[in-house]
């Protein structure tokens, strides 16, 4: 079967995206690095081992996974869809939007510590805070798009 994650960007939002259970695959191979077909019907909850195998070939025929001699798949990371707006550390797949709660934070605090006696301080603090919050709150909305990949 032909490669589709390297020719085409937009077969990989159909064909993985647009496949909730696919997609769910792949997220789980994001968290996970390399898994069986059987660790991965256990860990999505699917009915049976054939399901997973389903997927994981279809991710194997789009680019997204490649399987070694041993039946194990070997994820390999791509940004499409909703997943260019994350990035993977470890297993931990984040939000860009950490970056502004992690600003604020910090804004926040070294305002407390530094500049208490500042005229403006009240404004900027509160100004940090106001934005802290908001960006925690998108943080976590971007979070919840992504598929649940326990059972």
């Amino acid at each position: 079967m032909r490669n589709l994650g390297q020719s085409d960007p937009r077969a990989l939002e159909k064909e993985v995206a647009g496949e909730y259970n696919t997609f769910r695959m792949y997220v789980f191979m994001l968290r996970t690095k390399e898994a069986s077909s059987r660790e991965a019907q256990n860990a999505l909850g699917f009915s049976s081992t054939w399901l997973a195998t389903h997927h994981l070939d279809k991710l194997e025929n789009l680019g997204l996974v490649k399987k070694d001699n041993y039946g194990k798949y070997h994820v390999i990371e791509k940004s499409f869809s909703i997943l260019r707006f994350f990035f993977v550390i470890g297993r931990w797949i984040v939000p860009h939007t950490i970056f502004l709660v992690l600003l604020f934070a910090v804004l926040a605090i070294g305002f407390l510590v530094y500049l208490p006696q500042h005229p403006y301080f009240t404004v900027a603090l509160a100004i940090s805070i106001i934005g802290l919050i908001g960006s925690i709150i998108e943080t976590v909305r971007f979070y919840r798009l992504l598929p649940k990949t326990c059972s």
